[in-house]
């Protein structure tokens, strides 16, 4: 069910998982399904957790909509670079990612097409010698390899809601089989189950 993968050196994979997106700055908060599962949680990296509808970018446009309205995959790769400490390149040096400034480095970079979806080819140019593409679009990922990557320090976004929507996975449960901790750039939700990938 993954669709796409990418890899930074320190790896990041773009998959159609259910509940995988990028971090977030502000303090992680992870729901615990029921009492006592909160050890079995595995959270290899923090990211930071941003929401694409912050007010500091949230009304910047993409093409024709805004980050807020459709920036889910943006800005959870942004969440992923950031993570990973890769900075976005500007005329005068480099600045930390989020959604603003990769967004603005996607607009004069050929980032988007018209309507405003991401073209994910274009995101190892931000740092090449960092990043690198190495999945196909549709190609499948079991639950089992998305938690080894992530054990690996790989970058998961996986895109849920019947195609609707991307978020970056920062980890697993040990006691739910499928559960998948999420940074979700949009909903107050810290997880999905793997079935709810598309």
């Amino acid at each position: 069910p993954f669709r796409f993968s990418l890899q930074m050196r320190v790896a990041i994979f773009l998959a159609e998982l259910v509940a995988l997106v990028v971090v977030a700055a502000s303090a992680k908060r992870i729901r615990v399904p029921h009492p006592g599962l909160r050890d079995h949680r595995v959270i290899p990296h923090q990211y930071p957790l941003f929401k694409q509808c912050n007010s500091s970018w949230g009304n910047d446009l993409i093409v024709t909509e805004t980050i807020c309205s459709v920036g889910c995959l943006m800005s959870s790769v942004s969440m992923a670079l950031n993570g990973k400490r890769i900075m976005i390149p500007t005329g005068s040096g480099h600045v930390d990612s989020d959604p603003q400034t990769l967004n603005k480095w996607l607009q004069t970079h050929n980032g988007y097409d018209s309507g405003n979806d991401l073209y994910e080819e274009v995101v190892p140019n931000v740092d090449p010698a960092a990043i690198e593409w190495v999945g196909k679009e549709n190609s499948t990922l079991p639950a089992e390899t998305a938690r080894q990557w992530v054990d690996a320090g790989r970058i998961v976004i996986a895109n849920v809601m019947n195609g609707r929507h991307f978020l970056l996975v920062s980890g697993y449960s040990k006691a739910i089989h499928g559960m998948f901790y999420v940074n979700d750039p949009r909903f107050d939700r810290d997880s999905y189950n793997y079935t709810d990938i598309v």
